[in-house]
C-alpha cells in the first residue's frame, strides 16, 4: 500500500518548484497530483484523474463503510433470531460474519484518511494542493526535499492509497 501525501502551496509558481524537485529525486509525474478549485491555471503541472476532481477514494470508503455496517446488523439480527430458535450453528456462523466485519471495520478506521473536502477553503484562497503516493519508505525523503526546497510548502498530512497507481484514486 502507498502513502499519498499532502502539501499546499500558496502559488503555482512553489507547486512546479516542488515538483521539478521531486521529479529529481526519481518520483514520476505519475505519481504526483495536483488540484486546486475549478478553473485555476494548473498547466504545466500533473494533472489528477477525473475520479481525484470527483473525490473518489472519500467514495468508495464511504460506500464500503455503510456496506460493512450493513452486514454487521443484518448478521447480529440472524444472531439474535437464531439464538431465540436455538439454531446455535447459524448463531455461530452469524457471529463470525459479526467478528470479521468489526476487525474489517476497525482495521480500515486505524488507517490514516484524508478527505479533499477539507481543503475546499484553500482552493478558495487560490492554494494548490499536491498529492505525492510513495512507498512508506520515501515519505522522510519527500518530505525533506519538499519543506528544505520549498519553505512556503505546508504539509497536511499523510493517507495511504492502492499500490496499483493505475487505479488514480
Amino acid at each position: 500500500m502507498y502513502r499519498r501525501l499532502f502539501f499546499l502551496f500558496p502559488n503555482k509558481e512553489d507547486a512546479q518548484k516542488a515538483v521539478q524537485n521531486l521529479m529529481s529525486i526519481k518520483i514520476s509525474l505519475r505519481q504526483m497530483h495536483v488540484l486546486s478549485k475549478p478553473g485555476a491555471n494548473l498547466e504545466g503541472l500533473p494533472a489528477p484523474s477525473p475520479n481525484q476532481r470527483r473525490d473518489m477514494h472519500t467514495k468508495i470508503e464511504d460506500t464500503l463503510w455503510n456496506l460493512n455496517l450493513g452486514i454487521f446488523f443484518t448478521a447480529l439480527i440472524i444472531f439474535v433470531a437464531s439464538f431465540i430458535n436455538a439454531n446455535f450453528i447459524l448463531c455461530a456462523i452469524a457471529f463470525l460474519v459479526m467478528a470479521a466485519t468489526y476487525w474489517t471495520g476497525y482495521y480500515y478506521l486505524t488507517k490514516p484518511t484524508i478527505h479533499l473536502s477539507g481543503f475546499h477553503a484553500a482552493f478558495e484562497h487560490n492554494e494548490i494542493l499536491l498529492m505525492v503516493d510513495i512507498p512508506k519508505n520515501q515519505i522522510s525523503t519527500v518530505e525533506r526535499v519538499v519543506h528544505n526546497k520549498c519553505p512556503s510548502a505546508s504539509e497536511e498530512g499523510i493517507s495511504w492509497t492502492p499500490s496499483d497507481l493505475s487505479m488514480n484514486v
